[in-house]
């Protein structure tokens, strides 16, 4: 389901041309090794930011591996409000409960690309880069808006935000529109950057009264009072109370604090970073087959290695590290 979103991605393939032996990033230590602990049913054959499918149809959350199996070619989106999300190909729909029983269903015109629920309303961003939001109760579409084509995106894409009287929608050009949901009505949109293409968000998430945001080349933090930005090729970002991790394409972990200053930043030359495992320490997962572990202040860092290089789909949750049909779980 997902790849079929991200199928536009295939055009920038063109580039291809000249053949260039990629460095690998080689530690200067390794402080041991990891082995996986378990294994999966079957392999994962999609992935999105929140959670991924595996190919008998089994799911994986945030919060670890699921007992919901979706049905045949059903990609899973996440789990929002205890409801699981799972759409398909062609553009159908579905709202599970915790027992994978369907509470709603919907085919919409596009594949959608991100959704997520509150309560019986149901917000939804989907390939054509529409933005809707559905009374699920009485199957009614309270707003709905077409923003500009995209034709190429990131694979990372994050779903919309419902806070308090407010749903925050990730637009799949680099924007992040704002929907009073009393009445359905745009209250602004906020433009995060403007490339031309892989200019989706990729984060969206808000701490007390911040909105942190990124498309892969920017992130911004948003309070009442300021707006402040920080330009890098990103790979992913988290947020930890009054923390910002940035993580960029070149191989650099950057602390920011809430205000976006960064205040320490390491640089693993050659690392291509393909996750992140995230708790009382940061865990990053490198392609080569590695494991790059930091304590919350980006001081102290140690390499493991991974039985393997990462040449499969992956997905990490803040304990656990799936890759292919197995995983590792951090010690407590």
């Amino acid at each position: 389901m997902f790849r079929t979103i991200v199928s536009m991605v295939l055009v920038a393939l063109v580039f291809l041309g000249c053949e260039t032996k990629r460095q690998n990033f080689e530690p200067e230590k390794i402080a041991g090794s990891v082995r996986y602990d378990g294994t999966l049913s079957s392999a994962i054959v999609d992935v999105s930011r929140y959670g991924a499918t595996l190919e008998n149809g089994q799911v994986i959350t945030r919060t670890g591996l699921g007992k919901v199996v979706l049905p045949k070619e059903y990609g899973f989106l996440g789990e929002f409000d205890g409801k699981l999300i799972a759409a398909h190909p062609d553009g159908k729909l579905l709202v599970l409960d915790q027992a994978g029983a369907a509470v709603f269903e919907h085919t919409f015109t596009h594949t959608v690309a991100s959704a997520s629920v509150n309560g019986d309303e149901l917000a939804v961003v989907d390939a054509s880069n529409r933005l809707t939001l559905m009374d699920m109760e009485t199957k009614t579409v309270r707003y709905s808006h077409k923003q500009d084509d995209v034709y190429a995106l990131d694979s990372r894409i994050a779903a919309p935000y419902f806070l308090s009287s407010l749903v925050l929608f990730p637009t799949l050009d680099g924007k992040v529109v704002i929907v009073d949901r009393k009445s359905a009505t745009l209250i602004r949109d906020v433009v995060v950057s403007s490339e031309q293409f892989f200019n989706n968000i990729i984060f969206l998430d808000v701490v007390a009264d911040r909105m942190v945001v990124a498309t892969a080349k920017r992130v911004i933090s948003i309070n009442p009072n300021t707006t402040v930005f920080l330009d890098a090729d990103i790979k992913d970002v988290i947020v930890l109370e009054n923390r910002v991790f940035v993580f960029t394409k070149d191989g650099r972990v950057m602390l920011a604090d809430a205000d976006l200053n960064v205040l320490k930043e390491r640089k693993f030359p050659f690392a291509v970073f393909s996750g992140v495992i995230h708790g009382e320490f940061v865990y990053v997962v490198e392609k080569g087959g590695y494991l790059i572990a930091t304590d919350l202040d980006l001081i102290t860092t140690n390499v493991y290695t991974l039985p393997d290089e990462i040449d499969t789909l992956i997905f990490a949750t803040k304990e656990t590290l799936f890759v292919d049909n197995r995983s590792f779980t951090l010690a407590r």
